[in-house]
Parts: C-alpha cells; structure tokens; sequence
C-alpha cells in the first residue's frame, strides 16, 4: 500500500517542482533585473556629472551661441541639486572671461527634464568676470539663442574688471558684489535680464587707486588728485537688459554715490589752472587741498560712450569755506573728457579793500567753465568766446561794458590820480570804476594787437 501509495505521490512531486524552480528563478531574474535598472537609474546622474557631458549640460543652460563652458567637476542627483565646480565661460573672441567658483541649482535632474522652462534659482559663488574692451570702445557681442526659460540668480562675492587697450590700469576693478537678479520674459513679452538694486561699496575706504579707476569715473575731480582719504557709498539702480532683438544693450546703467567724508591733493598741473580762475577772482592763491561736502550726493549714468555725472560739489577751504565748484558732465572711454565746472564764489564784503569789494560782486552769479582734453591732460577753459578779463568787466558793470573802452594812457592817468586824491573816501569810491576801466582797455589793447598783428605781416610781405 505504501509503495502504491508513494509511487504516485513522488511522480506528482517530480513533475511540479521543476515548474517551481523556473518560476522562482524568473522572478529573481526579473528582481535582479530591476535592481540592476534602479541602480544604474539611481546612479545615472553621478555618472553624467563624471563625464564631458555635464558641460553640455552647463552649456545647453547658458542659451549664448558665441560662449563655451567648461567645469572641473560637478556632481548631484535625480532630485539632489546640481552643482557645478571651477567653472569657466569664454567667448570666442576672447573679450570675455567669466570664473565661477561653484555653480548650483535649487533643482535635480529630475526637475530639469519635467519642467526644463522653470529653472529654478541658480547660485554663483565667488565668480569673476573679465571684460576687453576694443579700440572703437565697443563692449563684447553676445548672440542669444530663443530660450523660454525662467530663473532667478544670486551672486555671491563676485568681482569685475573692465580693461581697455589703450591703458595698463582697468577702468573698473571691484570686487564683494552681492547681487540678485532673474531672467524671463517682461509683461510684454520680452525676454529680460534683471539685475536688482544693489549697493556696490559701502563706506568704502578711499585710497589713491581711485585716482584711476572705479570712484574717478563718476567723479573726475579724483583722477586730477592724489593722497586721497575719506570714504564714499555707491548704489546702482535695477538694470533690465534685453536678451533678444536689436537692442541687447545693457545700458543705461545709473546710480548715485555718497561721499560721506573726502580729502585730497590736486595735482601741480590741476592746481596751476584753477588758479588762473579761482585765485584770482579770491585775490588769494589757490591752495591744492580739497574737500567735498559731508555726505554729498552725485548721480551718474553708464552708457557704452563713457560714464557722466552731476552734482559733485567739491571745496577749497583753505580759500574760503563758502566757495563751491560743482562738476558734471563725461568721461568717455578713451578717457576724453567733456566736463563743465560751475564756480561759486562767496561774497567779500571789506570797507578797506574796495578792490575785493568790487570783485565780490561776481558772487551774485556763478562763473561756467569748462574742460576739454584728456584725464591725463585736462585744458581748463572759459566758455568759447569769453575771456577772464573781459568776463569780469561784463558781470561787474554790464551796462559800461557796451561802452567804448577809454585809451589806456587816460586810464592809467586816472588812476594815479585817485590814488594821490588826499580824499579817502572819494578815492575809494572812485577806484573800482578805474580798475573796470583798465581791465576793458588792456582788454581791448590785447584784442586789437591780436587783430592787427596778421595785417601787419600782410602788409610787410
């Protein structure tokens, strides 16, 4: 019965378990097979940050036709954000270099291939960008590609650098830059970059390097001094550049600064030409220290010709406290200058010098001049037309100006008189008017010499 009953048994046992054992071993197939998938899914990333084509991705990201970009090392994951180490944006002319320390993204890879127009927020550590300018002054081309893509950015200790050929010196060299900005389209349509506003320098420190760069461009009385002290705040406002279309110009850019405290030393040659001005409508010779007013403000504007400003009030103090010459205008790149200088001179009130007392009367209206040339070789001018003699006779007494100025022998003779008049009071009365007088005929003498001397020539050949 056993036998009888086992025999069966055991046959049924044989068939079934070599169908069992397939079945497992599918199933632990089919496991490791998964298994295997999931790991290499899991591990794709990590192998696509080892290899060349994690700067396709970072180039893909960049949208620039003209720009390469490269990186050391990168890592991240599915969800684990992307970070790019040492990385580095060129152009292919070779104007610009841009050196990030470390690059990352708020999102993983998994984010980027669901929804790649949203990128998220990008981090910049530590970039430095480098900009050649050329010899017509033109800034480096860019060459967007379309891009639909929307993502906000902070820049984290950043630095610039602006050079031009024509100099050794850069133009612009800052560094600890904290900005913020995004890119995406406007409420037109338009793709823009936008940077926020930011402060570029806080009580920065002043120092005789901005005598040639940075400060000196939106206050051009630094680049004509020397032991420079004091400290001075800049701010820009939010800049929107477009990214697509003709006009991919990030200019206008503007801003103000702050020049909590300055003192400085002009230069000889500075010194020399203000002094044919201000020393002589003072009566006193012009001292080389200057001084701005505490926490004065000047607003400027960059644009891709230069950098213009208004506003900047300096001071001579060691002449008078009240006089104040204000500066506006540009600096172009080429470091031409086209500047005009408004001086305010303060009004002199002595019983015992009518001499001052006449020039004080120029107060009432502030002198215009203006400078030409270059940063190196700045030329102080009047305006075209108008001599100092001439412009001092015409503010004092305007209505004797239309006259015809008197022979100088008469007026020198006039002269002598009142100063040999026993009567004081008259005699100083009457001194100004004798001065205005000598002034309109050497004036005039130096008008007509001018004139006469070419027919004279003519005459003699």
């Amino acid at each position: 019965m056993t036998t009888e009953v086992e025999g069966p048994l055991t046959a049924v046992h044989k068939k079934t378990v070599p169908g069992t054992s397939g079945w497992r071993r599918a199933v632990v197939a089919s496991s490791a097979l998964f298994g295997m998938l999931l790991t290499g899914t899991a591990i794709l990333p990590t192998m696509l940050m080892q290899t060349s084509l994690r700067d396709k991705v970072l180039g893909s990201a960049i949208h620039q036709q003209n720009w390469t970009a490269t990186s050391g090392e990168a890592c991240g994951g599915w969800l684990a954000p992307l970070v790019f180490k040492d990385v580095r944006i060129t152009d292919s002319e070779g104007r610009f270099l841009c050196t990030i320390r470390e690059l990352k993204t708020s999102k993983g890879l998994l984010g980027f291939l669901t929804d790649g127009a949203e990128v998220g927020r990008i981090d910049l550590i530590d970039p430095h960008v480098e900009v050649y300018i050329d010899e017509d002054g033109k800034w480096p081309a860019r060459e967007s590609k379309p891009s639909s893509s929307r993502l906000a950015f902070a820049v984290e200790n950043g630095s610039l650098v602006v050079t031009v050929p024509w100099r050794k010196t850069p133009i612009v060299d800052i560094d600890e830059l904290i900005l913020s900005g995004k890119i995406g389209p406007d409420t037109e349509g338009r793709r823009m970059l936008t940077v926020n506003a930011a402060q570029i320098f806080d009580h920065e420190p002043l120092s005789d390097a901005h005598t040639t760069q940075n400060l000196a461009l939106i206050a051009p009385v630094l680049s004509q001094s020397t032991s420079l002290s004091g400290s001075a705040s800049v701010w820009i406002d939010k800049v929107e550049i477009p990214l697509e279309g003709d006009q991919k110009s990030p200019f206008p850019i503007r801003g103000r600064a702050e020049f909590h405290s300055l003192e400085a030393r002009l230069k000889e040659a500075w010194t020399r030409q203000l002094a044919a001005v201000s020393g002589q409508l003072t009566g006193r010779e012009l001292p080389d220290r200057v001084e701005v007013m505490q926490d004065s403000r000047v607003d400027f504007v960059i644009t891709d010709e230069g950098v213009t400003h208004q506003g900047m009030v300096f001071l001579l103090p060691e002449i008078a406290q009240d006089l104040r010459i204000t500066s506006s205008g540009m600096i172009r790149l080429d470091e031409s200058l086209d500047l005009q200088l408004t001086v305010s001179v303060p009004k002199i009130v002595s019983a015992d010098n009518p001499v001052m007392a006449m020039v004080s009367q120029l107060a009432s209206v502030p002198l215009q001049l203006n400078v030409r040339g270059t940063v190196s070789e700045p030329e102080l001018q009047l305006p075209q037309g108008i001599d100092l003699l001439g412009e001092i006779s015409r503010r004092v007494t305007p209505a004797q100006h239309q006259q015809e100025a008197p022979a100088l022998p008469a007026v020198v003779i006039e002269l002598l008189q009142d100063v040999a008049n026993p009567d004081k009071a008259e005699a100083q009365k009457n001194l100004p008017g004798n001065i205005l007088n000598l002034i309109r005929s050497i004036d005039k003498g130096a008008k007509d010499k001018a004139k006469d001397k070419p027919r004279r020539t003519r005459q003699k050949d």
